[in-house]
């Protein structure tokens, strides 16, 4: 019956939205065993775990996100913008050299796009796509890792409180994950924080937030 306990517990643990359905009742315990069951291909018993359900504690983790969730839904506002790429660069002294050459190219009184992040390894630029040839010829070709084109951006303008409360990015990235959203890239500078995803999830997506910000 212990091990029992542990399999499904550890179960319920990575799945946050089932918790979050049997949070609300509205999961049926009989149903949910026999799932469990089946996918964990468990030696035990229907009713075993249905009372290892049952004992679940969901407040262990989940005032995490209930929290989380309040504040999000305080969100000041949330705007999209398309037609971005993104150019993931080697890392080196000479690419280094480059980097400054973006900014005459690059107006940000017109609203170019200039977001940079900068790994161990590599440099990623996420720009305007109609800026996308023009940065190609500041950079040597065999500096150049990848190029990824079609992609838009998801601006979320935070609470306050939000930079210092556990679970906000998890509680967001979940939303999207079980909605079949991928994440490109997420970046912050509060109190604004860009989620990057390919332009043809963008609509599903922006409804997806706007739902958890104002649902």
């Amino acid at each position: 019956m212990k091990n029992t306990v542990g399999e499904v517990w550890k179960f319920l643990d990575n799945s946050p939205c089932i918790r979050r359905d049997l949070s609300r009742d509205i999961i049926n315990a009989r149903a949910l065993a026999k799932y469990i069951l089946k996918e964990n291909k468990m030696d035990a018993t229907l009713d075993a775990v249905i009372s290892a359900i049952r004992r679940y504690e969901l407040n262990r983790q989940d005032n995490i996100f209930l929290i989380a969730n309040k504040l999000i839904s305080q969100t000041v506002n949330l705007s999209t913008r398309t037609g971005l790429a993104e150019i993931t660069l080697l890392k080196d002294n000479d690419v280094q050299k480059i980097l400054p050459e973006l900014f005459k190219i690059i107006q940000y009184v017109r609203g170019d796009v200039l977001r940079v992040v900068q790994a161990d390894e590599s440099i990623r630029l996420l720009i305007d796509e109609k800026n996308l040839e023009k940065i190609k010829e500041v950079f040597p070709e065999n500096k150049i890792i990848r190029l990824d084109k079609n992609l838009a951006e998801i601006n979320m303008h935070m609470h306050p409180k939000m930079r210092t409360t556990q679970g906000i990015l998890a509680a967001i990235s979940n939303e999207l994950a079980i909605n079949g959203i991928n994440i490109i890239e997420i970046m912050s500078c509060f109190p604004e924080m860009l989620f990057f995803v390919k332009e043809q999830d963008v609509l599903k997506a922006h409804q997806v937030l706007h739902q958890l910000c104002h649902g």
